[in-house]
């Protein structure tokens, strides 16, 4: 038996509760084992057993939730008694049982240490985490605002590449005059890059936080785009650039020719020069540990939840900034209102998501691997599933459901160059994407499949001629957005099951199985039912193909 493979602690995403009575365990064993039971009671509850005084456990079969690449997880939820939780677990494989406590292994029938149970002391009548209940049901829409449209409309707005520095015109009025084609389209919610008063097209050097910039338009433009997104049921989100400023933000002004101004203390400086973000001379990196940081940039945040009604923020290069700065953030915004707190963190962001921080993360961490499987072809179908199943065990479920799924963005070169051009693979990948548990999202002009490779290229502008809505893959994503919110199961609120198929790729949603074939061959459809999508006209599975079908 692989005992060294047993992971579990007191903590998320092992340990954690998903209401005020139940509370979900998690075990990683080898792919060896077989069998888990869990043990479980109130520490200080006991009853007479054959005229002795013992504890007055409980004991569950837990539930096999995943296999990985080299582990197999195990879940149970349960309602522990009196809000008091002391529990182990006996693991077996084909040929032994061992009980795995917090601090040894041991054989059945040995004596077990009281110190040897692992503790969750209380359920608090408050659970850890929670984010607004809206998050999962929403489709989002990233737009970099000079780049999307404007009102009244620009003499130059070319097609294909694009000059990193030139402004092009974009604006709020702009956005505010395609809401009824995004809402046609099935989004509700819109993500906008930087929007504040900065020297740049991308806006993320902040000259003032308390300012739009002039270019987008005016404070009343921003509150007029959020009071009709809202009327269409479109939520609004914003970009916070909290870990560097811009070389023309006040406090940096007065902070870098004065040692003894009393900004100086809100950056890092050193005898020669000063921190910033990336190696970029244009964006002094802030210190998130001072007091006085963090109490201005919480009022920004505030500030705009007040004025403008927004729903969200995104924050830009949120794991460089310190755990106390994000404390505080949330709580001096979500004093205001239950917004969205959005982090782009790249990696594992457990840390973040304790429910302190923030209540999701940009997922690339989850869509690389779907990049890895159907754009660069280095991972077998089995191999797929088993990384997919690895990740879904990296997250709590309800944290699952919020986070922010996206393939492209102002980041990454574009999907459809990704995918050379190839449009059954980015229905594929997004036939994926809105299928799965999470809030995903659309790079602006993925719809119409927009070109672009690393950024800058990636900021092309969007073009509404001809007309977006005839294009295949926008008539595919409005098609398959409809089906998300018609049929809760295919997001956040069915089971995920894998079917298992040599070669195509299955996954049953309670009754909902969608099934991808990323082969140039054709395969009888292994499963009957009401089809409620097929891309090719076919009772096959073609190469290519891909089917929604609801099980009777």
């Amino acid at each position: 038996m692989n005992t060294s493979a047993f992971t579990h602690q007191v903590t998320s995403p092992w340990c954690y509760q998903v209401s005020k009575t139940q509370i979900q365990l998690k075990l990683r064993t080898g792919l060896d084992i077989t069998k888990v039971f869990l043990t479980f009671g109130d520490p200080h509850q006991g009853i007479i057993r054959n005229g002795k005084w013992t504890w007055a456990d409980q004991h569950v079969e837990m539930t096999l939730s995943g296999e990985g690449e080299f582990h197999r997880y195990w879940t149970s939820i349960i309602t522990p008694p009196n809000k008091r939780l002391k529990y182990l677990f006996v693991i077996s494989d084909d040929h032994d049982t061992v009980i795995y406590g917090e601090r040894s292994i041991i054989k059945p029938g040995e004596e077990i240490n009281n110190f040897n149970y692992f503790f969750y002391p209380y359920l608090q009548s408050d659970p850890v985490y929670s984010a607004p209940s809206w998050v999962k049901d929403t489709v989002w829409y990233q737009i970099f605002p000079d780049r999307f449209n404007s009102v009244p409309q620009q003499k130059s707005w070319p097609q294909g590449s694009v000059v990193n520095a030139t402004h092009y015109g974009g604006n709020l009025k702009g956005i505010i005059d395609k809401l009824p084609y995004l809402s046609q389209l099935g989004i509700s919610g819109l993500y906008l890059t930087p929007i504040f008063e900065s020297p740049s097209t991308h806006k993320y050097d902040t000259s003032d936080y308390f300012k739009i910039d002039s270019e987008f338009g005016t404070l009343e433009e921003l509150k007029e785009l959020v009071g009709k997104a809202h009327g269409l049921g479109i939520k609004v989100m914003l970009d916070a650039v909290f870990n560097h400023a811009g070389l023309h933000f006040k406090p940096w002004d007065l902070a870098k020719v004065d040692p003894k101004s009393i900004y100086r203390s809100w950056f890092y400086f050193d005898e020669e020069s000063y921190e910033t973000f990336s190696f970029a001379k244009n964006m002094p990196k802030l210190n998130s540990i001072h007091p006085e940081v963090i109490d201005y940039f919480s009022k920004v945040g505030q500030y705009w939840i007040q004025e403008a009604d927004i729903d969200g923020w995104r924050l830009d290069v949120a794991n460089e900034i310190s755990p106390q700065f994000w404390r505080a953030f949330r709580s001096a915004v979500k004093s205001v209102k239950d917004v969205y707190i959005l982090g782009e963190v790249w990696h594992d962001a457990n840390p973040w998501l304790l429910g302190d921080q923030f209540d999701a993360v940009m997922n690339y961490f989850y869509t690389q691997i779907i990049m890895d499987f159907f754009i660069y072809k280095k991972l077998s179908l089995k191999t797929f599933r088993a990384k997919i199943d690895d990740f879904r065990n990296r997250y709590p479920q309800l944290i699952l459901k919020n986070q922010f799924n996206l393939y492209d963005s102002h980041d990454t070169p574009r999907l459809m160059t990704l995918a050379k051009g190839d449009q059954s693979i980015v229905k594929q990948m997004f036939a994926l994407l809105l299928c799965s548990e999470g809030s995903p999202c659309i790079y602006y002009g993925t719809e119409i499949g927009l070109e672009g490779q690393q950024d800058p290229d990636c900021r092309r502008l969007m073009q509404f001629e001809p007309d977006p809505t005839q294009h295949p893959l926008h008539q595919f994503l409005q098609t398959f957005i409809s089906l998300r919110t018609q049929y809760p199961a295919l997001a956040n609120e069915g089971s995920w099951e894998w079917i298992t198929h040599d070669d195509l790729l299955m996954i049953k949603r309670d009754k909902i199985v969608l099934i991808i074939n990323p082969t140039t061959n054709s395969y009888q459809c292994p499963i009957q039912g009401e089809v409620l999508y097929a891309d090719k006209n076919s009772p096959l599975i073609d190469a290519q193909d891909i089917k929604l079908i609801k099980i009777k």
